[in-house]
């Protein structure tokens, strides 16, 4: 995510102005071959930097509460990251009392 928005908002972002300018230029009578080559190149290259910046591995910290989401029709966990070199306290089940 970048600034709170998916991965793939951006990239469509992205894509439909690198069309833009692509078509503006051929409309202005710049040559085809060049200008969607080069569009294409550096569309790729934009596209593979938001993959990088977006995609991150997520961090938490100790006492951060993180949700653990489970297969289809198994209840969701809440755990609480615990401080180093202690466990994590056991997993509760969302919607249960302790």
């Amino acid at each position: 995510m970048i600034a709170g928005r998916p991965t793939n908002l951006w990239l469509g972002l992205t894509t439909a102005i690198s069309g833009a300018i692509v078509a503006s230029l051929i409309a202005l009578g710049a040559d085809p071959g060049t200008v969607g080559t080069l569009g294409g190149v550096w569309q790729g290259v934009l596209g593979a930097a938001i993959l990088l910046i977006a995609n991150q591995p997520p961090t938490v910290s100790p006492g951060d509460t993180v949700t653990v989401q489970t297969a289809a029709g198994q209840p969701n966990y809440t755990t609480t990251i615990a401080t180093p070199p202690a466990h994590d306290a056991p997993p509760v089940a969302e919607g249960a009392k302790p």
